[in-house]
């Protein structure tokens, strides 16, 4: 990636992943001497991939530098950490610098993984010094403990470079340090041009966006029901585990998580030391003396209605022994992420029909996000009263519609990115674009494998279409012809297509070769489906 750098740029800086997308999210950082990437997230698949577990971004363009290779964890949500593992097997030699949290939460992936990383825990009293330039984190609110961004902040002071993917502007936390955007003014007064790369995520809403304070009321008048409660949220948002816990307490319940990952999320903010006394409510699953008194809070993993989830499960009647009844309360302090919205209605239908009610977001105010809406960020702006404005995080659309917001209030120049388009910030603080030839994100899939979109488009093609299996051998010229998928009406026609397909082994085919000899049988065999069916399965022949 070093094409665009020369003596007159101090660094470029070229998003990977996370623009034009909500996932994904890897930057780099460049100059001379080093490289240093910003994140490494996954991004969930957004079509059907066919069992695809996460989609990463290539890393084709750097996997081959001399360069130092650093890595900066702003947070430690999946979309920012969840493909680190991936990354240290392309860089093993390289420094991982990571909030505590995100610390904690790395040294769990690597290890499961069986991956070896140094990683350093850092502050926002830390400055990293990458010769041409420094980097300085900000402590910024979001819907995580210890979220970073970061002031890029080149020696000669030409400019400041503030990066923020994910926050809120929250200036009265109900746990967290409050956004520390005078550290961000303070960094920008020492430089001639201020440039900001800002979260897009919620560029659509008009208003502000809650507190975690904000939400405390409504969950507590739930919360004190003398029901039974199933909560689910996001198993990350640990401010939020630390309300329900601190409520429980309040009005005498006990909390029972379930789920793999909110019992992960748990233990790692314990270690952290993020709870404290509310710690004493919760019970394990083989605690539960009476698992239908009203006394019992339920935490649930799944609120995007993941198949796997404890909602789902509990809900579905496939859980060891909790079953909806009549008189259960499902609460969802959390919003559908676009694309998940039919998985969670579903689920609302099937909590209705158990005869349980569900209260969502809608109905009270019991979930806030974690990124700035519109007046959130025109405050922001008018704080930091920056020169240029670079959405990112966000779908397209979003950037297009954050440029859109940007010019329409006269906050400073907009600019409109997308992935592998590298950012040029020359010594005399101009600003220029590059394009890159763009990559596609690699697909991983089983026990953290890459694979090949090829086979994807062929494992799509065997789940439409079925499969037929064809073994000739090539001495007596036996036939066997066997089929997967395919309706069970076919099977009357196969012993008289099994016959044709036969009957195309005549000795000249015979003579041809091989691959002349499968092709040309593949050909017939699936004409002759379609013919039966009005498609062609895909055929596969063998030759023995």
């Amino acid at each position: 990636m070093t094409k665009g750098q020369s003596n007159s740029t101090s660094f470029t800086l070229t998003p990977l992943g996370g623009v034009g997308e909500i996932g994904s999210n890897c930057t780099v950082i460049e100059n001379e001497s080093s490289i240093t990437i910003i994140d490494y997230g996954i991004l969930f698949p957004y079509e059907d991939f066919f069992d695809i577990n996460y989609l990463i971004p290539s890393l084709d363009q750097i996997k081959n530098t001399e360069k130092t290779v650093t890595i900066f964890i702003t947070h430690g949500h999946e979309d920012h950490i969840g493909a680190i593992s991936h990354l240290m097997e392309v860089f093993p030699n390289a420094i991982i610098h990571a909030p505590r949290f995100a610390k904690k939460l790395i040294r769990t992936k690597l290890h499961q993984a069986g991956v070896a990383a140094k990683i350093e825990e850092y502050s926002e009293e830390t400055i990293l010094d990458f010769g041409s330039y420094e980097i300085h984190p900000v402590a910024v609110t979001h819907s995580i403990p210890d979220t970073f961004g970061l002031v890029i902040q080149d020696k000669e002071k030409a400019f400041s470079v503030l990066f923020i993917s994910d926050f809120k502007f929250d200036l009265n936390p109900l746990y967290e340090r409050p956004f520390n955007y005078q550290k961000i003014i303070s960094l920008f007064k020492k430089t001639s041009k201020n440039v900001c790369m800002i979260d897009s995520t919620n560029i659509l809403n008009e208003g502000s966006t809650d507190s975690e304070r904000d939400i405390v009321k409504d969950l507590s008048e739930l919360i004190s029901l003398p029901r039974r409660e199933f909560i689910t949220l996001f198993s990350s948002n640990i401010h939020r585990v630390k309300t329900i816990l601190r409520l429980a307490q309040q009005h005498n319940k006990r909390v029972v998580p379930i789920g793999r990952s909110i019992h992960h999320y748990i233990e790692s903010a314990k270690e952290c030391d993020l709870l404290g006394e509310e710690l004493s409510v919760l019970r394990r699953e083989e605690e539960v003396k009476d698992p239908k008194s009203s006394s019992y809070l339920y935490l649930l993993t799944g609120c995007q209605g993941d198949h796997f989830g404890a909602l789902r499960r509990v809900v579905a009647g496939e859980h060891k022994f909790l079953r909806p009844m009549v008189n259960d309360l499902f609460i969802f302090s959390s919003k559908s992420i676009p694309g998940n919205e039919k998985k969670v209605t579903r689920i609302y239908n099937q909590i209705t029909e158990k005869g349980a009610d569900l209260i969502t977001a809608r109905d009270k105010l019991i979930h806030a996000s974690g990124h700035p809406s519109q007046l959130d960020l025109l405050e922001f702006y008018k704080k930091i009263n920056p020169d240029l404005v670079i959405p990112i995080h966000g779908e397209s659309y979003f950037l297009k519609k954050h440029v859109e917001f940007i010019e329409s209030n006269n906050i400073s120049d907009a600019l409109y990115i997308n992935n592998f388009q590298r950012i040029l910030f020359h010594k005399n603080g101009d600003v220029n674009l590059e394009d890159l030839e763009e990559e596609q994100p690699l697909l991983i899939h089983g026990n953290a494998m890459v694979i090949e979109r090829e086979a994807i488009s062929r494992r799509r093609k065997m789940a439409c279409n079925g499969v037929c299996f064809i073994s000739i051998n090539s001495k007596n010229k036996k036939l066997d012809l066997t089929t997967e998928g395919l309706p069970e009406s076919i099977n009357d026609k196969l012993d008289k297509i099994q016959a044709l397909a036969k009957g195309q082994l005549s000795k000249k085919l015979m003579e041809k070769d091989p691959d002349q000899i499968k092709e040309e049988v593949r050909i017939f065999t699936r004409n002759l489906f379609k013919n039966f069916l009005g498609y062609k399965p895909i055929t596969v022949v063998h030759l023995l």
